[in-house]
């Protein structure tokens, strides 16, 4: 899909959004554990970003463990419901392609399920640009669905707007990382709880070096 075309069903599903996953981390405790280490290794050492934030339910989860963080989305309506919902917290409408971010600029990034919708070769350009922002030795927290599949929805939140996922086989994002620069701390994979989407999921702490 296009960018634009992926932007266009963010923008018009983002209410809807909000009412179905903002407060989505209070049954994944190990999102919040990993979430919460992502918190304390980038305490202190400067801004931190939630990438790909929607309403910001990370972006406030990190805010409330002591981060300084900017929420980023490229869909301007889901960077108001964000706004709305996270009073004390600055989102802004970029596009993590090509950010308007100067060079070594975030102590750490947190992207939540950001490149789902993207596919490999564009994964590598924003994993290039996740490196370019990020501080030396920055921390990047990055999750998305794995077992290498597409999925098409037709109606995203009853948006009428049709959206495209990808799931990617871990170790080729493991690979694209390292290729990028970045060194892995740590990765693993969880199965889905019984409230979510059943499908498995990756996280990967790498630190930029």
């Amino acid at each position: 899909m296009k960018q634009n075309e992926i932007t266009e069903a963010y923008d018009s599903s983002a209410k809807a959004y909000v009412q179905k996953c903002f407060n989505e981390l209070d049954y994944k405790p190990l999102d919040r554990q990993l979430l919460y280490r992502f918190a304390q290794l980038t305490n202190n050492k400067g801004i931190v970003c939630d990438i790909g934030c929607g309403p910001g339910e990370v972006a406030n989860y990190l805010y409330s463990k002591g981060c300084k963080v900017i929420g980023i989305d490229i869909s301007n309506n889901m960077i108001n419901e964000a706004k709305l919902m996270n009073k004390e917290i600055e989102f802004i409408v970029d596009d993590m392609f090509d950010l308007k971010i100067e060079e070594e600029y975030f102590a750490g990034i947190c992207s939540f399920y950001a490149i789902v919708n993207f596919k490999y070769d564009e994964i590598k350009h924003i994993i290039r640009e996740y490196y370019r922002v990020l501080k030396n030795n920055g921390l990047l927290l990055i999750a998305f669905h794995i077992e290498e599949k597409e999925i098409h929805v037709d109606d995203f939140f009853e948006s009428g707007k049709p959206l495209d996922f990808y799931y990617f086989d871990e170790n080729i994002i493991l690979e694209m990382l390292k290729e990028a620069g970045f060194k892995i701390i740590e990765a693993l994979v969880r199965f889905p709880y019984e409230q979510e989407y059943p499908s498995k999921r990756a996280y990967i702490f790498a630190e930029k070096i």
